[in-house]
């Protein structure tokens, strides 16, 4: 029976070594920590990476708590330069009916 560390496991299952850490930790993935470093075995893995061929696949757009489901929209907006103020300077002045020269 072959045995991996984070390094390894997370090369054979071709993801981030943090990734998978956090998967362990959260028991989505069999692993074991005899001591302070974290074991897998080859063969969980594979039924890991098997269970995965059920799922349908989700895109990571944005950032939230749950990183999976939260999706980012483009919002067209114009965002103005420095030339309200005097815009908002005239509008004043033609609502008081103020002489400026």
């Amino acid at each position: 029976m072959k045995t991996f560390n984070l390094e390894e496991a997370a090369q054979f299952l071709k993801m981030n070594p943090e990734g998978l850490r956090r998967l362990a930790a959260s028991k989505k993935i069999p692993a074991g920590k005899p001591g302070k470093c974290w074991c897998f075995l080859e063969e969980d893995l594979v039924n890991y990476l098997r269970s995965l061929y059920d799922q349908p696949c989700k895109v990571s757009q944005g950032v939230s708590n749950n990183r999976r489901e939260k999706i980012w929209h483009s919002v067209k907006e114009t965002i103005s330069g420095g030339s309200d103020f005097l815009t908002m300077e005239k509008e004043y002045s033609d609502l008081l009916e103020l002489q400026t020269s």
